[in-house]
């Protein structure tokens, strides 16, 4: 009997994340490629992450996925990167040049970076939802304020304000936080 819930909370978790990524998978597409990757690798690195995100869903509950995709793709970046560094030191057989910086962050700063998105997903929890709604449509999806207007079904000027004051508020969060993320 306990093996048949078991199985019931497995589907409801499979179903919670498939409502939870559909649409991170364009974006996601789109912050990969931003950062220097070709097409065919970013397409690589997503599925990937979205491969990482199924694993992980069957081990525990993941409470934000569009965060856990944008930080395994980021992590598969630079894994892919070192992997490739690693091949052109061995090929040239040298040491690297002590004055070269290491592309990854230092663990400090990942700590600040985790904190700092721990401190977001509060800020955007606290705002209302068409607040919030404007928001990540604008920042995250890229839509233009009229599209958000649309979408929404508030007019233009309204779309601006919930941006700005959502904006406004998660800057304050982070000022409290102690730390400010680079825009």
């Amino acid at each position: 009997m306990q093996r048949h819930g078991e199985e019931d909370l497995k589907a409801a978790n499979q179903a919670t994340l498939r409502q939870g990524i559909a649409g991170h998978y364009a974006r996601l597409l789109r912050i990969v490629r931003s950062r220097g990757v070709n097409q065919d690798d970013a397409a690589d690195i997503v599925q990937d992450a979205y491969a990482r995100l199924t694993v992980a869903a069957e081990r525990t509950e993941v409470h934000n996925p569009g965060a856990f995709l944008h930080v395994t793709a980021i992590n598969l970046i630079r894994d892919r990167g070192r992997a490739s560094i690693s091949r052109g030191l061995s090929a040239a057989n040298e040491a690297p040049p002590e004055d070269i910086a290491c592309p990854a962050p230092s663990a400090e700063r990942l700590i600040i970076g985790r904190q700092n998105i721990e401190v977001l997903e509060r800020a955007l929890g606290e705002l209302p939802p068409k607040r919030r709604a404007a928001l990540v449509l604008y920042r995250f999806d890229n839509m233009s304020h009229a599209a958000i207007a649309e979408q929404l079904g508030i007019s233009i000027s309204m779309v601006e304000k919930h941006v700005r004051l959502a904006l406004e508020h998660c800057r304050l969060r982070l000022r409290q936080a102690g730390d400010v993320i680079d825009e």
